[in-house]
């Protein structure tokens, strides 16, 4: 667990456990049915949706263990290949502006590209060092369920030979372009973007509420 609880860029770590994102976003009333055959249908796409959830999880977790433990790429390959499937599979975006908290609203355009790009940067390096470490382990999908009016919640574990088991739940929301993508991940019931936004907070509190501040910072290499 500690390793993977390690995912967060600073050392704090605050341990929330209510469901992170949903209160960025407004959610829509959405109308009652009308009958039992409307509600039959609706609870019938449920399911398949989380179904769906669930295999999008599989898939993305075989993916990234397979090519982040394959001895034969270099560390810059393994970083490549990361990066685009997090940008395939994350809303990195949601997540980077979630973390960045009410500081978004008053940074310019160019810190904003700027605060992103370095963002991203930093999530795949630590992420992929993370998921590296459990290379010839896997991640077993255990169970799903909705969050909210527009979220699934995946629960799973990563199963380990030397050491109790991990617990994970990832939230999923599906995006404008109709796919699933992840919003956050909860580590034995920590969630990492309220983690991050708590770290992020701290270090722009420090610099007097200037947003260079935390660019400044995540220009650092993670340790």
């Amino acid at each position: 667990m500690a390793a993977f609880c390690g995912l967060a860029y600073s050392s704090a770590i605050t341990a929330p456990s209510a469901a992170p994102l949903s209160m960025s976003y407004t959610s829509m009333a959405s109308a009652q049915p009308s009958h039992n055959a409307i509600i039959q249908i609706s609870n019938e796409k449920s399911d398949k949706e989380l179904k769906q959830a669930e295999a999008f999880i599989n898939d993305l977790a075989k993916t990234a263990i397979g090519f982040l433990s394959n001895e034969a790429l270099s560390t810059q390959d393994k970083e490549k290949q990361f990066k685009k499937l997090l940008n395939n599979r994350f809303d990195m975006r949601s997540i980077g502006r979630f973390a960045m908290g009410r500081y978004w609203r008053t940074a310019s355009t160019d810190q904003q590209k700027e605060y992103l790009t370095l963002f991203n940067d930093m999530i795949v390096q630590v992420y992929s060092r993370r998921f590296s470490e459990y290379q010839g382990q896997a991640i077993e999908v255990i169970s799903s369920r909705p969050e909210g009016k527009r979220d699934i919640l995946v629960a799973s574990f990563i199963k380990q030979d030397n050491g109790p088991d991990v617990r994970l739940d990832w939230r999923l929301r599906t995006g404008k372009d109709g796919k699933l993508k992840v919003i956050d991940i909860v580590v034995e019931g920590v969630s990492m973007a309220l983690t991050q936004r708590s770290d992020f907070a701290s270090v722009i509190q420090r610099g007097g509420g200037n947003v260079q501040i935390l660019i400044s910072h995540l220009e650092q290499k993670p340790e």
